[in-house]
Order: C-alpha cells, then sequence, then structure tokens
C-alpha cells in the first residue's frame, strides 16, 4: 500500500483507488467483463439484423408481384398494372435463386430474371455500376451478374458457376455462369429471362412461376403499393413485407438474448456487491475511526458510494471501449471479407449494459447503508484493543 501523494487528502476517493488497486482490481475485471459480454453478443445481434436489412434494398426500386393460384398472372391483372397512373414501369420477370453464405446459414437469394433493356432501366434506377472486368449478361444466355456483397459472401470471383448442374447442394436447377459484378447501394443481381423463358436451351422454363417487377413514379411508391396490395388474384411483395420478415426473424431470438444477458448482469452485480461488503468487512477498523473521529454516517455513505461510483463507471467504460474495439476487429478482418457487414455501433445494447453498474452500486449502496447503520465505533475499537 502506497502512500498518498504530498498534498492529495488521504481520504478522498482518488487515494482509495490509487492505493487499493490489487483490492478493487477483482470487482473491476468482472464488471468490464460483463459489459463485453452483453454489448459484444446483443450488438452482434442487432448487426446481423442490420445486415439482412441491406438485402431489402431493391424494393425500394420494385415490388415484386406473384400470382396466387397459378404460375402466369392474369392478362386483365398485367393490364391494370401497366395502365395505373402511379406505374411507371412494368418488367416481366422469373426468379434464379442462388445459394447466399450468411451468417445464420446458407439463404437462398433471387436473381431476377428480366430482358436486356429492363436489366439496364433497373440499374440506372437502382444506381448500380458494372465492375471492370466483367459484363452484363447476354441475351439467351446462362450468364448472371451479382451485386459484390452477394460475391463477397461466397468467395466468388467473374466466372463462378453455380447450379444443381455444377453443385447439387444448390438449389436451382441447371448451370448459371457469373460474368460480372455489379457495386451500388442495393444488393442485387440479374439473368436473362430470355434464357430462362425458352424451353429448348433451360428444361426447366416451364416449371418456373412468373414474376412482375413493378416500379413507380418518382414520389408514387406508396400509391402503387396501395394500388398492389388490393389486387385479388396475385400478391404483392414491398419493401413492408420485407422489412415484417426480417423482423420476425429476429425478434423472438433478440428478445431470448436480452433476457439471458439481463440475467448474467444480474448475477455479476450480484458477486460485485457481495465483493464490496467483503470490501467493508476489510476496512471496518476504517470506519470506526471516522466515526469515531466526528463523521457523520450519511457522510461516510457518500464517500463509500463515491468510491463504488467510480469504480463501477470506470470499469464500465473500460469494458465498452474494449466490447467496441472487439467489434471493430471482429467486423474488419473476419465479417466483411465475407461480404457480412455490421454496423459496430448500437445504442440499445450500450444504454443495457448501463445497467450494470447502476444495479452494482444499488447493490453495494444497500449492503453498506445497513451495515453502517448498524456499526457500533467504540465496540470495534474496544475489540481492537
Amino acid at each position: 500500500m502506497s502512500a498518498p501523494a504530498k498534498g492529495r487528502d488521504p481520504l478522498s476517493v482518488l487515494t482509495y483507488l490509487t492505493r487499493n488497486v490489487r483490492r478493487i482490481l477483482p470487482a473491476s475485471i468482472m464488471l468490464a467483463s460483463a459489459v463485453i459480454i452483453v454489448v459484444v453478443v446483443l450488438s452482434m445481434l442487432r448487426g446481423v439484423k442490420a445486415g439482412a436489412m441491406r438485402y431489402t434494398r431493391e424494393f425500394r426500386v420494385f415490388t415484386v408481384v406473384l400470382p396466387k393460384k397459378q404460375a402466369t398472372i392474369s392478362k386483365e391483372e398485367r393490364a391494370a398494372i401497366r395502365s395505373h397512373p402511379s406505374v411507371e414501369r412494368v418488367a416481366d420477370a422469373f426468379n434464379c435463386i442462388v445459394r447466399v453464405k450468411t451468417f445464420v446459414g446458407a439463404l437462398p437469394y433471387q436473381l431476377r430474371a428480366v430482358e436486356a433493356d429492363d436489366l439496364v432501366f433497373l440499374m440506372d434506377r437502382a444506381g448500380l455500376k458494372l465492375k471492370p472486368g466483367g459484363r452484363l449478361p447476354a441475351p439467351d444466355s446462362n450468364e448472371v451478374v451479382m451485386h459484390e456483397w452477394l460475391m463477397a459472401a461466397n468467395g466468388w470471383n467473374v466466372g463462378q458457376e453455380f447450379g444443381i448442374d455444377v453443385n447439387e447442394d444448390d438449389w436451382m436447377p441447371g448451370r448459371f455462369k457469373v460474368v460480372g459484378i455489379l457495386e451500388g447501394p442495393a444488393p442485387m443481381g440479374f439473368a436473362s429471362r430470355e434464357f430462362m423463358s425458352n424451353d429448348v436451351v433451360y428444361g426447366f422454363a416451364p416449371k418456373l412461376w412468373e414474376r412482375l417487377l413493378v416500379v413507380a413514379k418518382p414520389g408514387r411508391q406508396a400509391e402503387m403499393n396501395a394500388f398492389l396490395r388490393s389486387l385479388t388474384t396475385a400478391k404483392a411483395f414491398d419493401e413492408a413485407r420485407a422489412i415484417d420478415e426480417v423482423n420476425e426473424s429476429f425478434d423472438q431470438i433478440m428478445f431470448m438474448t436480452q433476457i439471458i444477458s439481463v440475467l448474467i448482469m444480474l448475477v455479476v452485480a450480484l458477486v460485485v456487491g457481495l465483493l464490496n461488503n467483503i470490501f467493508f468487512a476489510q476496512r471496518i477498523d476504517e470506519f470506526a475511526v471516522l466515526l469515531a473521529l466526528g463523521w457523520r454516517r450519511g457522510r461516510l455513505v457518500r464517500k463509500v458510494l463515491g468510491e463504488s461510483l467510480v469504480i463501477a463507471f470506470a470499469s464500465w467504460l473500460a469494458g465498452l471501449g474494449l466490447a467496441l474495439g472487439l467489434m471493430e476487429g471482429i467486423t474488419w478482418l473476419l465479417l466483411e471479407p465475407r461480404g457480412i457487414f455490421i454496423p459496430v455501433l448500437h445504442g440499445p445494447p450500450i444504454g443495457l449494459s448501463l445497467l450494470l453498474p447502476a444495479v452494482a452500486m444499488v447493490f453495494s449502496g444497500v449492503t453498506v447503508f445497513r451495515r453502517l447503520t448498524k456499526l457500533d465505533p467504540i465496540v470495534i475499537i474496544e475489540r481492537r484493543g
């Protein structure tokens, strides 16, 4: 135990902390470790959810209309859609499914098989550009272009082939080849509708269900989606429905993880409170002397709470800094190279982690206050002889 620096109050919080580093270190490490666990786990889950939301951005460009009971959309509804005043363009499409590796396992992603002029229009509307070294699919070919995020997730390069004819674990019948990589804000991919509708060159063509990609005029997306949802024999899948699906996929696991995190914090706060209680017992002579010298019990409680407050929030800050650094390292080194983009900063996990020092403070304060109210300094001094 070192002596306080010259001029420093020997009874100040800073003096106590500098003279008792080894004593307070176990509780500080426990608090910081719990903060790291809570922030990293909850931030990772929220980050995965935020990353999944990126894949709903294509529905800001178009709304998908698909038949409910048969493989085609009726001529009457096609005509009604094309003539609606909120609609700018309608593209006939099929889905070309690609197996994409994600943080939670392989998931299907739909490449849109459209005609060549529709492909160029949709790329322009979505703000997508073709990266150097690639090209757009040739009509009547099995060629596709995919967004760079999808390519990174699978570890693919231009020239990669996929489909059941290439890998029986794939989900799309046939053989397809990536000839270009797209970059831009919306992760999208395209194939050739001319190829996928030709049953001579693509034998699975008769079994494909039609899709319509409906693009709204500027500022009229909500109006168009309301109209498309009113259709009776076709279903409109828009951005709101895509976001709802992502929320439903993550909400239950997020809820359970938050409960587990709260339980972890309560257990750690309880242990820290018990440690503080032990520290109090070790300092009982100090407190007895201060009371005998005329300190009021309220002043002594404020001193102990001040020390606990500094320790708790210094530990929280250390844990938070380490957690954010760990998140940044995991994202940069492991996730982004695999096309998994997770934001580092998330307010709710950080806010929830603040409960840890708060609960530890409350528990410590209650136990210390109860013991101080029963402390008789004369008895303690006489006992020590």
